[in-house]
């Protein structure tokens, strides 16, 4: 009789060949606490000689970065985690109340409770989503938007929420923000890895320089030495010539110079002068 089969594990995660002959490694993560939805870790492992030993590598690495974040070093929530930075962050003032009003506004309402061991590249994908959607956070819901917190008697300026995304520039500061948080927490030992990294900020603007055309760049520099020009010609009349309001008299020449002033910083003086001979 043939002695019974051991039921076999079952392996955590999947290698899945691709046709390229590179090798895509998935593993299971959990659910993501904001779009509720199943969270995977995926890696790409190019073709090689090697490339299935490598797949196994990274499919090791990936379940280690799971099991992780299902049991981190600390039950340390991100408000936690956000206070702990802030009282050890030295920047400017002006910077640090830009961070605190960020902090207050946007990240404590929808990540502060969560443990940081929970926080991931997907689930802060979502989460720059959402605030590029709705500034307000209000996840599609309807309500009233008042125009002030305490009470007050309602009037035009009170009415149904409209969304409107927050701009680019202050997701990246809110990234920033995180991101360095993250990176303490790591140096502290609260986490193994920075999850931050493996989220996608909002790309910087592209610059848009319109520079002068050779035309406006002539007119500019015939404009700025005219200006010069004029500039030093009252300085040394000044200096060098006893004058009036109206007219100077130099050797050998007489210069008139329509409306100089004689001033003790400065000299103004009409767009046009003569030289009388």
């Amino acid at each position: 009789m043939a002695a019974a089969s051991k039921p076999q594990r079952r392996t955590r995660g999947e290698i899945e060949p691709l046709p390229s002959g590179s090798f895509r490694v998935r593993v299971y993560a959990g659910i993501d606490p904001i779009t509720r939805k199943r969270h995977h870790l995926t890696e790409v492992v190019p073709a090689g000689p090697k490339a299935a030993k490598e797949a196994e590598k990274v499919r090791t690495k990936l379940l280690a970065e799971v099991d992780q974040q299902r049991n981190p070093r600390t039950s340390a929530t991100v408000n936690q985690l956000l206070e702990r930075y802030m009282g050890v962050l030295r920047v400017e003032d002006t910077t640090r109340d830009g961070y605190e009003r960020l902090v207050r506004k946007h990240i404590q309402p929808v990540l502060g409770d969560l443990a940081i061991g929970r926080i991931n590249g997907e689930t802060l994908d979502a989460y720059y989503a959402e605030l590029q959607r709705c500034r307000a956070h209000c996840s599609g819901r309807s309500f009233i938007e008042h125009r002030m917190g305490d009470e007050h008697e309602c009037d035009e300026r009170c009415g149904p929420h409209r969304c409107k995304p927050l701009s680019d520039g202050s997701v990246r500061q809110i990234h920033a923000v995180l991101s360095g948080a993250f990176t303490r927490a790591v140096r502290w030992g609260w986490i193994g890895t920075n999850p931050v990294r493996q989220a996608q900020q909002p790309p910087p603007r592209t610059p848009d320089p319109r520079p002068p055309t050779s035309v406006q760049a002539g007119r500019i520099a015939r404009d700025s030495a005219i200006l010069f020009t004029r500039r030093r010609l009252c300085l040394s009349v000044r200096h060098h010539v006893r004058f009036n309001r109206e007219i100077a008299l130099a050797h050998p020449r007489s210069l008139e110079l329509s409306g100089c002033e004689n001033q003790e910083n400065s000299c103004r003086f009409t767009p046009y002068f003569n030289i009388a001979r």
